[in-house]
């Protein structure tokens, strides 16, 4: 009976020694659940980076900088932006006596609005679809080398600005884009919805005037115009020139640069894809059967290893 007693006495004590020994147990499966996702995390984004490289068969390293949908895209929004700036100034200056004739030439004014206008469709298609690629790629896929502004932009700008002037001798260092690519991508974005909302009400400005004070109207006339002018002169001096005159950059046709480019104008980015190359080809020796694995595996240097620790990750 005493014996009984005792027994029943110590069951509470045994029951939460069993609880808390679960509870360990239930926690150190969670941390390795965590450390499996993020490996998988790691491996993935090191894959997405490494397969940015490509070796030629005369040996050459080449990387990819757009894909054949970013390439498509461009092409897309060259015609639609040439067309609609050329159609649309026509129509701004219609009254000069060279764009008459030039008018003339084409098939009068109304020619010029069915152009406008087709391109125009064309052209909030395509800006429809890009919105859905950055919502794909930025927040659900979070794939590395986005757009988003970051606070290296700013730190990027003044050094850049300082190089410019010749007061600093360094050029900073970017990662998948530079700062002037941000500003021309960002100003795109904020230039487009201003020119479609301003657009659609000058086309259909009786629908317009039904919610909007007649005013609305000349003052989207304006606001378009100055905006087209404003893009226009942006493209042909600003894009241009760091594209066609300075860096003669055709990446966005071919998809590719080569390895000196990305040295000089991506060094982040190109440092990046190479330690993941490295880190990758660790995992594949550590992983390869024993009979084909080497004696011991070359370990990641230590600039490496800090690459995969920090940098593998979502790029600026």
């Amino acid at each position: 009976m005493t014996t009984t007693s005792k027994t029943d006495g110590n069951l509470p004590a045994r029951l939460k020694a069993a609880e808390a020994e679960q509870t360990l147990e239930d926690e150190a499966l969670s941390i390795e659940r965590m450390k499996r996702k993020a490996l998988a995390r790691k491996l993935r984004t090191a894959r997405a980076l490494a397969s940015r490289m490509r070796v030629l068969p005369d040996g050459r390293r080449v990387f990819v900088r757009f894909s054949p949908g970013q390439r498509r895209e461009h092409q897309v929004l060259i015609a639609t932006f040439g067309t609609l700036a050329f159609t649309g100034l026509l129509q701004r200056y219609s009254e000069n006596p060279l764009v008459s004739i030039l008018t003339g030439i084409l098939g009068g004014p109304d020619t010029l609005r069915v152009f406008h206008h087709l391109a125009a469709i064309v052209f909030i298609l395509q800006s429809l679809y890009h919105a859905g690629v950055i919502v794909s790629t930025w927040f659900v896929k979070r794939e590395p080398g986005s757009m988003w502004p970051r606070w290296k932009d700013l730190t990027d700008l003044l050094q850049m600005l300082k190089f410019n002037l010749g007061l600093t001798d360094t050029r900073p260092e970017f990662d998948r884009f530079s700062i002037e690519e941000k500003v021309e991508y960002w100003a795109l974005l904020w230039g487009t919805p201003l020119m479609i909302v301003t657009g659609i009400m000058m086309w259909f400005p009786i629908q317009v005037t039904r919610f909007l004070p007649g005013d609305a109207i000349p003052v989207s006339r304006a606001i378009h115009a100055w905006e087209a002018i404003l893009a226009t002169l942006a493209i042909l001096t600003w894009h241009m020139y760091h594209t066609v005159i300075k860096h003669r950059n055709r990446s966005i046709f071919t998809g590719l640069m080569s390895e000196a480019e990305m040295q000089h104008e991506h060094p982040l980015e190109y440092r990046r894809i190479l330690a993941a190359y490295e880190y990758l080809q660790h995992i594949e020796a550590e992983s390869a059967p024993p009979e084909t694995r080497p004696a011991q595996p070359e370990p990641l240097n230590a600039q490496s290893q800090q690459k995969v620790v920090q940098n593998i990750g979502p790029a600026n």
